[in-house]
């Protein structure tokens, strides 16, 4: 976990570099009392099923442009700590409103994870190392206003596809049936995406 975090740290400390040269200044509004200065980068929590930030963790969400951003998310799974990374294209100005995003997800799986499964003998407790599994994604967001200060609430759908089928092996002499299989297949990283998430903008 500790090196996951120090690369998305890494990531965003770059690219948020790159952004503060070419994102030029923008006051969202029309200079009322909720106008504000487009933040130049995006600290939040997220939370979901098969989230890109786990079910829960941080977020961090850096503008490229006003209607391009890329995001690096951590937290944790049910199937060990996860991260993930994202692009975003906006479709309304000061990185708001609908969103299509695109990426890649990595789960780090867990070992010696005692579970009660369908074996050939019957149901069994079950000795599995979950391997560490990594997903593409793409996902539709619906970015809203939070406040006054140029801060965020989202929601978000999507689809994780799995890059392999090689989820688990089993470390004590079980073999699972065909049910236990679709259980496992079903816990494993991938398919439908939900998740939402708050994200505070710094760095005006």
């Amino acid at each position: 976990m500790k090196k996951l975090t120090l690369v998305l740290l890494l990531i965003a400390l770059s690219v948020t570099s790159f952004a503060q040269r070419g994102y030029k200044g923008y006051k969202s509004g029309k200079g009322g009392r909720n106008s504000y200065e487009c933040p130049k980068l995006y600290i939040g929590v997220t939370a979901g099923i098969e989230n890109p930030g786990g079910l829960v963790g941080f977020n961090i969400d850096v503008p490229v442009t006003q209607r391009f951003s890329l995001s690096g998310s951590a937290g944790l799974s049910s199937w060990g700590y996860k991260a993930g990374g994202e692009g975003r294209f906006y479709f309304g100005d000061c990185n708001r409103s609908w969103a299509l995003g695109a990426g890649v997800t990595y789960n780090t799986g867990l070992s010696n994870l005692s579970m009660t499964l369908p074996t050939t003998y019957g149901d069994a407790t079950v000795l599995v190392d979950l391997k560490p599994k990594t997903n593409v994604f793409f996902a539709v967001h619906k970015f809203f206003n939070l406040g006054r200060n140029g801060h965020r609430f989202n929601i978000m759908a999507g689809y994780s596809m799995r890059l392999d089928d090689d989820n688990y092996a089993i470390l004590n002499n079980y073999e699972l049936t065909t049910e236990g299989e679709d259980v496992m297949r079903v816990l494993a990283p991938g398919g439908l995406m939900i998740g939402f998430g708050f994200s505070f903008g710094v760095l005006r």
